[in-house]
């Protein structure tokens, strides 16, 4: 669908252009200027869109990672917290939240969340907020609250996967990590 709309506006980007030179002589400047920054305001606000989904962006260069994908072991008093529902916050340009169950042995695998966005190419700052919370026995956990600054997919750990163990009785706390602070009650490898 995508490679479709661009191949059209690629089509009718030639055809203004063809004709642009065809009929130079008696050109209307004001309709072309109109119609060019018609086309050019709709690619950009098409680029800014969110992708609500975990694919990936459909232009590469464009894709910022707003979530590295999280391997998680949960426990409780050191056994594993199986069943723990968990639920993940993230918000940039507006708020997505989706949940996930651990399995018997308390993992979790949250996948990483890409959305189209400039941030590659133009010098915007990216900071998109991230709050994974747990319930678990009729309580509630936050168990990780991070700026992520870097729009690149496991920036955060340079590069490697993140494999984090998290104990709910541990109390959360402010760490300096990842190039910014991250309130968490996680260890990671």
């Amino acid at each position: 669908m995508t490679s479709i709309f661009i191949q059209t506006l690629f089509k009718y980007q030639i055809f203004m252009i063809y004709n642009n030179n065809q009929s130079s002589y008696f050109c209307n400047f004001g309709h072309l200027f109109i119609q060019n920054m018609i086309l050019r305001t709709f690619i950009i606000l098409l680029l800014t869109i969110p992708i609500k989904s975990n694919a990936m962006a459909f232009l590469n260069s464009l894709k910022a990672c707003i979530f590295s994908e999280m391997k998680i072991k949960l426990t409780l008093d050191g056994e594993p917290a199986h069943g723990a529902k968990v639920i993940r916050s993230v918000n940039w340009k507006e708020e997505m939240v989706d949940t996930f169950t651990t399995d018997e042995s308390g993992n979790v695998l949250l996948p990483a969340m890409y959305a189209a966005s400039v941030t590659q190419i133009m010098p915007i700052e990216f900071v998109s907020s991230q709050v994974i919370q747990v319930e678990y026995n009729d309580k509630s956990y936050k168990i990780w609250v991070y700026a992520k600054r870097d729009p690149s997919e496991n920036s955060e750990m340079n590069g490697k996967p993140f494999i984090l163990t998290c104990e709910l009785t541990q109390e959360p706390k402010l760490e300096r990590a990842f190039d910014s602070i991250v309130k968490t009650s996680c260890r990671w490898e």
